[in-house]
């Protein structure tokens, strides 16, 4: 799988499989086109956050054609991890001419499949209070806003940007938090 530029068709070809360290230098490409004014994280940090126990990811592509000798895009991926019954997303990227296509419910939706499974009932989240479109797909997506984290975010530029905490229950609580 490789980085391409022309615009990919996504509406219903999307793929999710598992993050993997293999995919990691594709993930490491997707997040330095996607936070492009903030330190981005390098294949080797996203390795290692993948070995942190409870982490894991996804990444979202739109598959290739072999007989139109077409390659695999990389379209998005979420990196995130659980303890106990909570679940923090660390990151998640979509490729810019992919988004407003459903790449990030996808990966959400795959995200929230796997942490019901193994009993997480909450799920939390930092945005960049100036990033309207997330914040807006966050919320449709049953997140809200708990708090916000003052110039938590620091520009290439130097600009300090507030982080809002949101969360979103999952309803699957096995601790007993939610009751």
């Amino acid at each position: 799988m490789s980085a391409s530029s022309h615009q990919p068709e996504v509406e219903d070809g999307i793929e999710v499989v598992p993050l993997t360290a293999a995919f990691c230098n594709v993930a490491s490409a997707l997040h330095a086109e996607g936070f492009e004014d903030q330190d981005c994280w390098s294949a080797d940090e996203m390795i290692t956050l993948l070995d942190v126990p409870g982490a894991f990811g996804f990444l979202a592509f739109a598959p290739g054609n072999e007989a139109e000798n077409r390659l695999d895009i990389p379209l998005g991926f979420i990196q995130m991890q659980a303890v106990l019954d909570e679940a923090e997303i660390n990151t998640i990227v979509v490729a810019k001419e992919a988004r407003k296509r459903g790449v990030a419910r996808k990966l959400l939706s795959a995200t929230f499949d796997r942490l019901r499974e193994t009993g997480v009932g909450r799920v939390l989240l930092e945005v960049a209070d100036d990033n309207a479109p997330a914040i807006a797909l966050y919320r449709d997506c049953g997140f809200a806003e708990i708090g916000r984290r003052k110039r938590y975010y620091r520009r290439k530029s130097g600009r300090e940007v507030d982080a809002l905490v949101m969360e979103r229950d999952l309803g699957a609580c096995v601790l007993g938090w939610g009751d």
